[in-house]
């Protein structure tokens, strides 16, 4: 029973009243599947039997993730490819009913996940990842700081006013894991401080706080660290203070408006590099081995100036920033086995377009560089498809040289609101351009052996199409052809592709939002 769809086991559980009794305990450890609608919302509220105390299956529930999108994208892969079925449903839709009816389904799923939340008293983790601008906080951070045995919680950013509260404090729960998102509520510096009772249980912390102060107490037992870059220059010494046994580390920015590839803020960036620089020389103690670093901007890590290795580094900037000539330095930093370029606002064809991967030339920065994640973060429209192309070609003349033996395409594909045709459109075209971008970088690369195509569509269906690629020596072939073929790809399974990446240690940042 514990391997049965939730589907299979409700209806096996309706054959009879033994496998009812002992299938319900199998079928309430579905409960974190993600609730995307607000059907899937009300029939889980109705699954609980709330109104029936005696039966309630409330108790039951330890685990809730709730993903309502307020404009959902279709979360059937069929979907995407049937273009009869996307025609006949958007010819009978009217905007401003389906607007109406959007929004009052909506608030019918948050009431009652509310009520949910309300009841599930035993809750040990919990995850919202998104909220509405229109819609109260006050009683969703009510419900939360109400659950006396919760763990792991993700949610949107609070505003300041509820760090202030006396009781019902986030902080007076047994987290483990606190993952806020960034929401509309930045300047709390003192954020560190209020969460102190916390020190001793945090094992991940991530809040997006700008210009945050480092607090009198440490957080000894934080591994997974995820923060916002402040302009201090004693940042090396308030990281490695507060969070002295960090391995996986994210920077989540910079000062507002601030640009890095502006020759003024360049000027500061190199300053601040030589003061992190300085620190780093300067303590006495240090973070163990990093075997991740991450950072929304490259002057991040620029300025950070780690003078350790790292496993794993990802590295994200804006298709319109020319910021590329700092990853030569960034890389020789850290000098990574494994690089992730992630680039966003890929919908947007600038002209003239920047270079992204000057850097990634044939060096002492590359030399340890074994296997490549370009991730391509943008809306579902034309554009993206054909920047997104852009972006790979350029990432193949890169890599011609290096010693790469794995990469992996990712497309993460927001689901375009005003069409959901451009959207499917867009899926449809990277989905059959699959085999033709492995092929063309097989050939380009003769260091790969294996290659991954990522479609995502955020809050959707995933595809992943990979291959093993198998080089074609001469002796092999036997005899001369023209053109001789100097690569074959052999096709994997998603399962066998997901295995690769996990044996590579690419997983990770291949599966992050």
């Amino acid at each position: 029973m514990t391997f049965l769809p939730p589907a299979d086991l409700s209806a096996l559980m309706k054959t009879c009243q033994q496998f009812a009794d002992i299938g319900l305990l199998p079928l309430c450890a579905h409960s974190k599947i993600p609730l995307k609608t607000s059907e899937q919302i009300l029939s889980f509220l109705r699954f609980l039997r709330l109104d029936r105390p005696s039966s309630s299956r409330a108790s039951l529930i330890k685990d809730l993730t709730f993903s309502l999108e307020e404009y959902s994208a279709p979360v059937s892969k069929a979907s995407y490819f049937n273009v009869q079925e996307v025609e006949r449903t958007s010819a009978h839709a009217h905007p401003l009913m389906e607007e109406q009816q959007l929004r009052a389904t909506r608030n019918s799923a948050l009431e009652a996940f509310l009520l949910i939340l309300r009841h599930c008293v035993n809750m040990r983790r919990v995850r919202v990842d998104r909220w509405f601008e229109d819609v109260p906080m006050a009683p969703l951070y009510r419900a939360i700081t109400a659950l006396p045995k919760l763990e792991d919680l993700r949610m949107p950013m609070l505003p300041r006013s509820q760090w202030g509260a006396s009781e019902g404090s986030l902080a007076n729960l047994p987290l483990r894991k606190l993952v806020l998102s960034p929401g509309r509520w930045f300047e709390i510096p003192e954020m560190l401080t209020a969460l102190q009772p916390l020190a001793t249980s945090l094992v991940e912390l991530d809040i997006p706080v700008c210009q945050w102060v480092a607090p009198a107490v440490a957080f000894p037992h934080v591994r997974k660290l995820g923060i916002e870059f402040p302009a201090s220059e004693d940042v090396v010494s308030a990281l490695v203070c507060t969070f002295p046994n960090v391995t996986h580390l994210f920077l989540r920015g910079t000062r507002n408006f601030h640009l890095c590839h502006t020759h003024s803020s360049r000027q500061d960036e190199d300053r601040l590099r030589e003061h992190s620089q300085y620190q780093w020389h300067s303590l006495t103690g240090s973070w163990p081995p990093l075997v991740t670093v991450g950072a929304e901007t490259p002057c991040a890590l620029y300025t950070l100036a780690l003078p350790f290795r790292v496993l794993r580094v990802s590295v994200t900037s804006s298709a319109g920033d020319p910021a590329g000539d700092m990853l030569p330095t960034i890389l020789t930093d850290a000098h990574p086995t494994c690089l992730e370029m992630r680039v966003t606002q890929v919908h947007y064809k600038y002209e003239p377009r920047p270079p992204r991967f000057s850097g990634l030339a044939p060096g002492d920065a590359t030399a340890s560089l074994q296997r490549v994640i370009l991730t391509m973060e943008g809306d579902g429209i034309p554009d993206y498809v054909k920047v997104s192309a852009l972006l790979i070609d350029e990432l193949q003349r890169a890599l011609a040289n290096l010693s790469v033996t794995h990469v992996l395409l990712k497309y993460s594909i927001d689901h375009f609101r005003a069409s959901r045709h451009y959207t499917r459109k867009v899926v449809r075209t990277v989905c059959a351009q699959a085999h033709t971008r492995a092929a063309a970088m097989a050939q380009a690369v003769p260091s790969l052996r294996w290659i991954g195509v990522y479609v995502r569509v955020k809050a959707g269906p995933t595809w992943l199409y990979c291959w093993e690629l198998v080089r074609l020596s001469e002796r092999a072939q036997g005899f001369v052809l023209d053109p001789p073929p100097s690569v074959s790809l052999k096709e994997m399974s998603e399962h066998e592709g997901w295995d690769v990446l996990a044996e590579q240690e690419m997983d990770e940042l291949a599966r992050a939002d």
